[in-house]
């Protein structure tokens, strides 16, 4: 009988859920009578709601945690700057994707068959993290899975990358350009918020991203994020507007297609102490790369060499960032055809 009670419950939380409704524990309809003669189960029927709702099928978070990876109940991921710690839940395939979709509805996101993933900022308990969700709809598998990417709080010190301080100081202060590279996970966010964080006070700064996680250096400044759902809310169309704002900087949170041409007019244009970063395998592909996402989706008909030398004119740096450290540094100084001239500044400025 107690069994059947709560299958009964469960059926009418999924039933909810169906039409975007997520019934909190008080609202589910427990007879009076099982919540006292039958304690158990109504300990049971808590613990799975809290499951469902709050995620508290995933263990205690361990020191330095980085990311979580769930690929289905039975394959947890936890990542730590040492370690990749390997567990599970007994959730059932539908508990579980009933998890991820309370998860959804919580945070405003439109996430099913037809919006198969999406990427948002929230808190997990009380740290600020990035979560993606990818559809069970998308993988043969049939498995949605869910990746949570833990974010800091503060501005880690430049002096933890380096000991030269000053020079970061310096291409900050003097408003210099630069290009942040690196591979995904590699810490090209954080390393730019630490640059962020040499901005003087009283400047307006703009931030555009996709997802929030840069750190605002003052109250002054102004934060666009990226809306999927909205057509004017793309990061293209905030840089466009950007340079309306009279912006004493623009920082643009990664380029990954369009927003690169209206990112490099504006910094031809006089818009300097530009920050964005770029998924590369080394500061010189770093360029190439920009180079390439201009030429696919600029409808300007410019050849790839006139669009590298519009580049390496107006990139004045280049910091390429591997397993959280600074793997290099190197200053820009134009390019001839395919040719691109820097100085690699390594061996100048001490990395920590």
């Amino acid at each position: 009988m107690q069994n059947n009670i709560i299958e009964t419950i469960q059926k009418q939380f999924f039933k909810e859920l169906g039409k975007g409704c997520v019934q909190r524990f008080e609202e589910i309809n427990i007879p009076s009578q099982e919540k006292e003669e039958f304690s158990q189960y109504y300990r049971l029927l808590k613990n799975w709601h809290q499951q469902i709702t709050t995620l508290s099928f995933l263990p205690d978070l361990p020191q330095e945690l980085e990311e979580i990876f769930i690929h289905s109940p039975f394959a947890i991921i936890l990542k730590t700057a040492n370690e990749k710690i390997q567990t599970d839940t007994d959730l059932t395939t539908k508990d579980y994707q009933a998890a991820l979709e309370v998860l959804a509805l919580q945070n405003n996101q439109s996430w099913n068959i037809k919006f198969p993933y999406t990427s948002f900022y929230t808190e997990f308990r009380g740290y600020p993290v990035r979560m993606t969700l990818i559809h069970y709809s998308t993988s043969p598998e049939g498995v949605s899975k869910l990746f949570i990417r833990f974010l800091n709080k503060t501005t880690i010190p430049i002096t933890h990358y380096s000991n030269d301080k000053s020079f970061y100081e310096s291409i900050i202060q003097n408003k210099k350009n630069v290009l942040i590279a690196g591979a995904t996970g590699s810490g090209k966010t954080t390393f730019i918020n630490s640059l962020i964080g040499l901005i003087p006070k009283d400047e307006h700064v703009i931030l555009i991203e996709d997802t929030q996680e840069l750190i605002a250096p003052n109250s002054i400044s102004t934060r666009l994020v990226q809306d999927e759902d909205g057509p004017n809310k793309t990061m293209n169309k905030y840089m466009s507007y950007a340079m309306r704002m009279s912006p004493d900087r623009i920082i643009l949170g990664e380029m990954r297609s369009n927003e690169v041409e209206t990112a490099l007019l504006a910094i031809n244009t006089g818009h300097n102490g530009f920050l964005s970063s770029i998924h590369a395998n080394s500061a010189k592909d770093a360029l190439m790369r920009m180079a390439l996402l201009f030429k696919m989706y600029s409808p300007q008909d410019l050849g790839f060499d006139v669009i590298l030398k519009l580049i390496t004119n107006n990139i004045d740096y280049v910091v390429y960032i591997e397993d959280k450290k600074i793997s290099d540094v190197v200053e820009v100084y134009g390019s001839e055809g395919s040719n691109i001239f820097f100085d690699s500044l390594c061996d100048k400025v001490q990395i920590a």
